[in-house]
């Protein structure tokens, strides 16, 4: 199992609506620059399904802005839960 710092990785939870959450899970590298983010659509009780994931983040060149990634899931919700209810069944 790996023990990650509380600087290392921080959860965001947004409540989208019958009874569903959105999780990010953001992963920073040794450095604290964001690396990595896994998206998850769930239940805190039925557990969470991953419906997105994007890495690389910290790399030389990349420009990444975590608000405009939470406004394009937002904009991009129907297919997150198309994703989300497919992996379920």
């Amino acid at each position: 199992m790996i023990k990650y710092k509380t600087s290392q990785r921080k959860v965001d939870l947004y409540d989208i609506g019958n009874g569903l959450m959105l999780m990010n899970v953001i992963f920073k590298n040794q450095e604290g620059k964001l690396d990595s983010i896994d998206t998850y659509i769930g239940a805190e009780r039925n557990g969470f399904s991953c419906v997105g994931h994007t890495e690389g983040l910290s790399k030389p060149g990349v420009i990444f802005s975590y608000a405009r990634y939470v406004r394009m899931i937002e904009a991009n919700l129907p297919y997150y839960l198309d994703a989300f209810f497919t992996n379920i069944k």
